[in-house]
């Protein structure tokens, strides 16, 4: 904290903040966003210079409005200028974002770097009232778990409001958001939401929010299990990277994803010998097929479940074939989208098998 307020003091100096004194602002770090009938409720998270936070909360027809009357309410003004994290509840979500994110795109104290996230079956408000023992406030907790916990499940958190924007705006792109809940009054990192045309339709499987990932290039390592003749074999997967290809075939649009990566062995607890590249090969392949298979469930999910084109497999046509599609643009998501056929392959390089060929019993896997 006492780095923080050094950074604000070098600020001011600079004569950054329009000239205002630190005594003279309520420093913002989160912000929840809920509904309350038909108004919104905003709650703010200010923090101190005394490692305390106090959340204060508005409620009106519009957020600007919310956070006037937030600022009502303390002796202090609110300052925008260092939020991290934006929460927005499910119930705002399903109504639509947009404007939500209208009034961060006015708002001029915001850097449009801070992360968007959806509170799932839980408030927004209640989310940032949870702080974790490592933290000192509530909003720590947050973009530390929000920063530090995704990659390893293939999940991607950390969304920031500038590029969620820049994909708005893109022709033949829809969009997605990482989702977080209270679990045991506990912050717990959930799956991906679907978006259409600012809108929340609904959340994906562990599965499918793997495979999504994976497909938009937003996650670079991740872990595979799977069941072998006695146990289970578990891998690391590491510096994932995809490809994809736009063209038509047979006068339909097509896709190819091709993705490559790294990978070794981090436990496995069923007879195999190791040395023996038969068996490394098999593992190999297996592995391919349950990435392939978690990229097939999120392809289906974003295709017939939700007829949501979250990939922007429309922009990459938009930018290849423009011609073709300005004719089937108002109908890319309904009815092209859902029908393009796609070819998935997988290339994993084996980088190595672990420190050791035995089991701790001294038993070599056969």
């Amino acid at each position: 904290m006492k780095k923080l307020l050094f950074v604000f003091l070098v600020l001011l100096v600079g004569g950054c903040w329009n000239y205002r004194e630190l005594n003279d602002i309520a420093i913002v770090t989160s912000i929840a966003i809920d509904k309350s009938n038909n108004n919104y409720k905003v709650s703010a998270l200010i923090v101190s210079d005394k490692d305390k936070s106090t959340i204060y909360s508005g409620v009106d027809k519009t957020i600007a409005q919310a956070i006037k009357k937030i600022n009502l309410r303390i002796p202090k003004e609110l300052y925008l200028g260092h939020l991290g994290t934006i929460i927005i509840s499910e119930e705002v979500a399903y109504d639509g974002i947009k404007n939500t994110l209208d009034y961060l795109l006015r708002e001029p104290e915001t850097i449009k770097q801070f992360y968007l996230i959806i509170s799932k079956n839980s408030k927004a408000s209640d989310i940032i009232k949870v702080s974790s023992p490592l933290e000192s406030f509530p909003g720590q907790s947050i973009n530390s778990s929000i920063t530090s916990s995704s990659d390893i499940q293939g999940i991607k958190a950390n969304v920031e409001y500038n590029k969620f924007i820049e994909n708005l705006l893109k022709k033949g792109k829809e969009e997605t958001l990482p989702t977080i809940t209270l679990k045991d009054k506990k912050i717990k990192l959930d799956t991906i939401s679907i978006f259409k045309n600012g809108e929340l339709l609904g959340y994906t499987t562990k599965q499918e929010s793997q495979g999504i990932n994976i497909i938009l290039n937003q996650v670079e390592e991740t872990t595979i299990s799977y069941k072998c003749s006695n146990g289970y074999i578990t891998s690391d997967i590491s510096n994932i990277k995809t490809n994809i290809k736009n063209s038509f075939k047979n006068k339909k649009p097509y896709i190819y994803i091709g993705v490559k990566a790294d990978a070794k062995i981090s436990e496995i607890t069923c007879s195999k010998d190791l040395d023996n590249k038969k068996n490394i090969k098999k593992i190999k392949k297996n592995i391919e097929k349950k990435l392939k298979k978690g990229i097939k469930f999120g392809i289906k999910a974003a295709q017939k479940k939700y007829k949501s084109d979250i990939f922007g497999f429309g922009n990459l046509f938009y930018k290849k074939y423009p011609n073709y599609f300005k004719k089937v643009e108002k109908n890319w998501n309904e009815n092209i989208f859902p029908n393009i056929n796609t070819e998935i392959k997988i290339n994993i390089n084996f980088k190595n098998t672990g420190s050791t060929k035995k089991t701790l019993k001294g038993d070599y896997y056969d």
